[in-house]
């Protein structure tokens, strides 16, 4: 009796073992759910903004994205749209955006804070409140587009891991690229890119 136990119970280690290693979360599934799950968003988004005739814009920052609707005067969340909301990435993934093969940087125009030192002094109480409403209701420029009648700007949008979680483990050639050049359907690519 005592020996069927001892079998049973090594019968039963050997199985969660192989049950973890196959259940067991790889690097590259992480990069590829977040590229797929993009992917799938945005051509719904796409989709909606056709069947509706609204034109939509994707932003993008360092560890989330949004879709934004234009309503003739300015970009903003769309209501009643919380799918299209910020959705954050995994813990450890970022991505980078190209379009037409070069980085996107914001350009920095001018300093604010030069013009507002020198101008406050001589502006209304109801002038001051405006402009700290004005700065809390960040400006939101989408840096890719998705307009009304099914064209897209084109890009590429590359998901990889951070520096912090390539310390551990050499992630650094695991990478997912999404690209779309002039409309839906999306292109995936990866797990390790050629960049030719």
């Amino acid at each position: 009796m005592l020996e069927v136990l001892v079998v049973i119970a090594l019968i039963g280690l050997i199985v969660s073992v192989v049950q973890f290693n196959f259940s067991g979360k790889r690097p590259e599934d992480t990069l590829q759910k977040a590229s797929y799950q993009f992917a799938a968003l945005f051509e719904s988004a796409a989709n909606y903004g056709l069947l509706n005739n609204i034109e939509l814009g994707l932003y993008i920052n360092d560890s989330s994205y949004r879709f934004l609707g234009y309503d003739g005067v300015k970009w903003s969340e769309l209501p009643q749209q919380d799918w299209l909301a910020v959705q954050e990435l995994p813990e450890g993934v970022t991505f980078t955006l190209t379009l037409d093969d070069l980085p996107i940087e914001e350009p920095l125009l001018f300093d604010s804070s030069v013009f507002k030192a020198q101008n406050e002094e001589y502006l209304s109480f109801d002038a001051i409140e405006e402009a700290k409403k004005a700065k809390k209701e960040k400006l939101l420029l989408p840096q890719v587009y998705i307009l009304s009648g099914g064209d897209i700007t084109p890009f590429s949008l590359t998901f990889h891991f951070t520096e912090e979680a390539s310390l551990y483990d050499d992630l650094s050639d695991l990478a997912y690229r999404v690209t779309g050049i002039y409309s839906t359907p999306l292109t995936v690519e990866g797990p390790v890119l050629d960049d030719e």
